[in-house]
C-alpha cells in the first residue's frame, strides 16, 4: 500500500471522526440548549432531535442525486461540511426556538449527506483491503459518537456557545481534512449512474437496508428505553449510566477496525451473521441479568456490535462495487435514520403497553422482544446471503 494511499485513509478517517463528534455533542445538554437558554418546552427539545433526523433523511437522496450529476467527491464534502459550520454558527446566534430549529434542520440536511459521502470515499479508496478500510471508517464513526456526548456535557456547563462553537470548529477542521482526500474515481463495477439498482424479486438486495435499520433501531431503544430501565428499576445514577454506556461504546469503537481486518481474511458473511445473532442474544438479557452483571453485558454488546457492524459495511461496499451502485450508501444511511426514529417510538409504546399491576413496565419482555428481532434478522441473513457469499467468493470482480 502506497504512502499516498495511507495518507488518504488517514484523511478520510480524521474527517469522519471530526464530523461525527458534533452529532452527539448537542445531546447531553439538550435541556440547557433548548429549554434553559431559549425558554423552549420538552416538545421543542424532542423537535430539536427529530427535525435534524428528518432533514437528514430528505438531504441524503437530494445530495446523492446532485453528486451523480457533478461527481467531484472532494468539492461536495468540503461544501457540505462548510455549510454545516454555518448551521452551527446559526444555532449559536439563534434568538428563538423557531430560528434554532431552522438552523438545526440545515445541520441535518448537510451532516448526514457528508457522512454518506465519506463512506463513498472510503469505498472508492479501499481496494482489496476493503474490510480494513471500512472497519477504520466504522471505528472513526463510533469513536466520534462516543466522545461527542461526554464532551458536550462538559462544554454545556460553560454555556451553549461553547457547544456550538466547538462543533463549528470541529466541522471546519473536518472540511480541511476532506481537502486532503485525493481524487478517487468510482469503481468500474458500481453500475450506471451510481444508483442503487433495485431487484425487487430478490430478498438479498434488501438485507443491507435491513441491517442498517436494525442497527440504529436497537440504538434508539437503548438510548431511550434502556436508560429508563436503568433509572427506574436498577436505580442507577446518571454518572453510573454514563459509565455503563461507555463500556458499550468504547469496545464497539475500538474493535471495528480489527473486525474489518478479520472480514478481509475470512469474508463478511460469517462475522456479520454470527455478530448479529450474538448481539441479539446479549440484548435480550438486558432486563434479566442482575445489575452487577450489566457492565459485562455492555462490554459483550460492544464486542458483538463491532463484529457485526464492520462486516456489514463491507457487505454494503461489496454490493456497491458489484453493480448495485454507490447510491446504496445513501439508502443505507436513510434506512438507519428511519431505524433511529422508530426505536424510541417503539420503546415508548412498549413501555406504556406492558405496564404491570405495580406500574413498572415489563422491561425484560421489551428487551427480549428486540433481541429476538435482531436474532431473527441474523438467521434470515444467514439463509438469504449464504448463496451470495459463495458466488462472490468464486467470482471476484
Amino acid at each position: 500500500m502506497s504512502a499516498t494511499h495511507h495518507a488518504a485513509r488517514r484523511s478520510i478517517a480524521l474527517a469522519t471522526f471530526l464530523t461525527l463528534v458534533p452529532l452527539t455533542l448537542v445531546v447531553a445538554g439538550l435541556s440547557e440548549l433548548v429549554i434553559g437558554t431559549l425558554g423552549g418546552t420538552r416538545a421543542d427539545a424532542h423537535a430539536f432531535t427529530a427535525v435534524n433526523m428528518a432533514a437528514g433523511i430528505i438531504g441524503v437522496p437530494i445530495a446523492m442525486a446532485m453528486f451523480r450529476r457533478r461527481p467531484n467527491l472532494r468539492v461536495w464534502l468540503v461544501t457540505l461540511l462548510a455549510v454545516d459550520v454555518c448551521a452551527f454558527l446559526g444555532m449559536n446566534a439563534a434568538a428563538s426556538v423557531p430560528a434554532l430549529l431552522a438552523w438545526r434542520a440545515l445541520d441535518g440536511l448537510t451532516h448526514l449527506p457528508a457522512v454518506t459521502l465519506l463512506m463513498v470515499a472510503a469505498n472508492r479508496l479501499a481496494g482489496e483491503r476493503r474490510g480494513a478500510t471500512m472497519g477504520l471508517v466504522a471505528t472513526s464513526l463510533m469513536t466520534g459518537v462516543a466522545i461527542g456526548s461526554p464532551l458536550g456535557g462538559w462544554l454545556v456547563m460553560h454555556g451553549p456557545s461553547a457547544v456550538y462553537l466547538t462543533g463549528a470548529a470541529l466541522l471546519a477542521v473536518a472540511a480541511l481534512a476532506a481537502l486532503a482526500i485525493p481524487p478517487l474515481p468510482a469503481d468500474a463495477n458500481v453500475g450506471g449512474g451510481h444508483r442503487y439498482e433495485w431487484k425487487r424479486n430478490s430478498l438479498a438486495v434488501w438485507m443491507p437496508l435491513a441491517f442498517g435499520f436494525m442497527d440504529r433501531f436497537t440504538i434508539g431503544v437503548f438510548v431511550s428505553t434502556f436508560t429508563l430501565y436503568l433509572s427506574e428499576v436498577q436505580r442507577i445514577t446518571p454518572s453510573q449510566r454514563g459509565v455503563l454506556m461507555s463500556l458499550f461504546m468504547v469496545p464497539f469503537a475500538l474493535l471495528c477496525w480489527p473486525a474489518g481486518r478479520l472480514a478481509d481474511r475470512i469474508g463478511w458473511f460469517g462475522p456479520s451473521v454470527v455478530g448479529t445473532i450474538a448481539f441479539g442474544l446479549v440484548y435480550a438479557t438486558y432486563g434479566i441479568v442482575p445489575g452487577s452483571m450489566l457492565p459485562a453485558s455492555m462490554v459483550l454488546s460492544g464486542l458483538t456490535s463491532a463484529l457485526m457492524f464492520a462486516p456489514i459495511l463491507l457487505l454494503v461496499s461489496e454490493f456497491a462495487r458489484r453493480g448495485a451502485g454507490e447510491g446504496l450508501f445513501g439508502a443505507f444511511q436513510v434506512a438507519g435514520s428511519f431505524g433511529f426514529l422508530a426505536g424510541p417510538i417503539a420503546g415508548g409504546v412498549a413501555v406504556e403497553l406492558t405496564r404491570r399491576a405495580s406500574g413498572v413496565p415489563a422491561y425484560d419482555a421489551i428487551f427480549v422482544g428486540v433481541g429476538a428481532a435482531v436474532i431473527l434478522l441474523g438467521v434470515l441473513a444467514g439463509f438469504v446471503l449464504a448463496p451470495l457469499s459463495r458466488a462472490w467468493s468464486s467470482d471476484k470482480p
